[in-house]
């Protein structure tokens, strides 16, 4: 029986429709308003990537069909075409390694060679060495015996347009493997050996 007044009230707030527009913006608007953000950068962030993404998978195909021998100004000009195509002046750093697979069942050989491994840019990426590679059957795809694959990975800061808290400080990082086309082999100046 106590409840009745209390529903009666509510009744009556619920079929109310004074009010001003005024007053519903001012109370909508910053939701309106962080959430339009909140969508922008969460959106910016994936394109981000998938530029990226593209680039990587470009150098990555370039290196892939050389057949001369690269030195340091071809791996310069691979992390300035990086940048030319990412569209920024961020902080972009580009990892070219390459890696020959060792299979001999006989003499209980199945590891990677590291070939060469070079970096281009500041950061965090840094070139691999032997040990790294050796044992990476859960990083790297499986190869034929003798079979040499390039490895492209890049490492891109995301600087957010807003401020917004959740995609401030975020590292991208792409990767792409890829087999050589027309060579047997991609050498480095200097460093390249016999098959």
């Amino acid at each position: 029986m106590t409840l009745r007044p209390a529903f009666k009230m509510l009744r009556r707030f619920w079929k109310q429709e004074c009010g001003t527009a005024a007053m519903e913006t001012v109370v909508m608007f910053p939701f309106l308003f962080m959430g339009l953000t909140f969508s922008y950068e969460y959106f910016d962030m994936f394109r981000y990537q998938s530029v990226r993404e593209k680039a990587t998978y470009t150098v990555a195909d370039m290196l892939s069909r050389e057949t001369a021998e690269v030195n340091e100004a071809y791996i310069n000009n691979v992390k300035v075409l990086f940048d030319i195509m990412t569209n920024d002046d961020g902080n972009n750093q580009v990892r070219v390694t390459v890696v020959r697979y060792h299979l001999d069942t006989d003499n209980n050989i199945d590891e990677f060679e590291l070939r060469w491994s070079e970096v281009r840019g500041s950061g965090d990426l840094n070139p691999l060495s032997a040990d790294d590679v050796r044992n990476a059957h859960a990083t790297l795809p499986q190869m034929l015996d003798g079979q040499e694959l390039i490895l492209v990975e890049t490492s891109s800061d995301y600087d957010p347009v807003f401020s917004t808290g959740f995609t401030d400080g975020t590292n991208i990082k792409t990767r792409m493997f890829v087999p050589l086309r027309f060579a047997s082999q991609l050498c480095f100046e200097g460093v390249c050996t016999a098959a």
